[in-house]
């Protein structure tokens, strides 16, 4: 009689555990631990237009909650994006984009979020903030990432993969640096005949982007490549600290 009692109340901590994780399934991202007053200075290049773009960003509280507001400002579109904080997800991005003939201004926002992926999947709701919600990637702790858009079906959205492909150094001008490498591509047929979009990160926290090379936006927009040119940070008083 016990065994049985015993085998029951088993299989129901098995059976509970099995629906918990389902149900408790959260985004792999991690928070990269990004101080606050950072910035990162790079040299952009799409086709040929040569540009510079400078990132900073703020650790902010509201309403409780811990936030990034990341900053992005160059001469062909400013964009300030805010994550929560712990798992680097999307709340908003306010996007200004600077065209000879237009300017146009875009805010987009999360005003809710079903949580429908399973562990080892998430989903975005615009691809440009890639590179910066990357940070937070288990790094050497996750081989693969699959990624979907909001509005795409469950299953057949994960039309995208992001791989980790170990650590790697990126030369840069006269400067070094350790990184971790990510190579994002499409899981389809289609992705053989798409260019690989490649990012690098620094290999200690707080995972600083060094290197981007991949298209501008989603696949098939024009190529662009990314590479750091300053690293520091500010602290409350402007003194500079860990310049790279």
């Amino acid at each position: 009689m016990n065994y049985y009692k015993n085998r029951l109340l088993v299989l129901s901590i098995i059976a509970a555990a099995l629906v918990s994780g389902t149900a408790l399934a959260q985004t792999p991202l991690v928070d990269p631990q990004i101080p606050h007053g950072e910035r990162a200075v790079y040299d952009s290049k799409i086709g040929d237009n040569k540009f510079t773009v400078e990132n900073t960003v703020a650790v902010k509280t509201e309403g409780g909650r811990e936030l990034y507001e990341m900053t992005s400002l160059s001469n062909r579109q400013d964009k300030t994006i805010v994550l929560d904080r712990k798992t680097m997800a999307l709340i908003s991005v306010h996007t200004l984009r600077k065209y000879p003939d237009a300017t146009l201004d875009s805010i987009l926002k999360v005003v809710s979020e079903k949580q429908t992926f399973k562990d080892g999947e998430i989903k975005i709701a615009d691809f440009n903030i890639l590179m910066y919600i990357m940070r937070g990637y288990p790094f050497g702790r996750l081989a693969s990432l699959k990624i979907g858009y909001y509005g795409e079906g469950n299953e057949k959205g994960y039309t995208m993969t992001l791989s980790y492909k170990g650590l790697e150094k990126v030369t840069i001008k006269d400067k070094t640096y350790a990184c971790h490498k990510l190579d994002f591509g499409m899981s389809s047929f289609i992705g053989t005949f798409l260019p690989k979009l490649n990012l690098w990160y620094s290999a200690e926290p707080p995972h600083y982007l060094v290197k981007y090379e991949g298209p501008e936006g989603p696949p098939g927009t024009p190529k662009r490549v990314l590479e750091l040119v300053k690293y520091e940070v500010k602290s409350a008083t402007g003194k500079v600290e860990g310049g790279r």
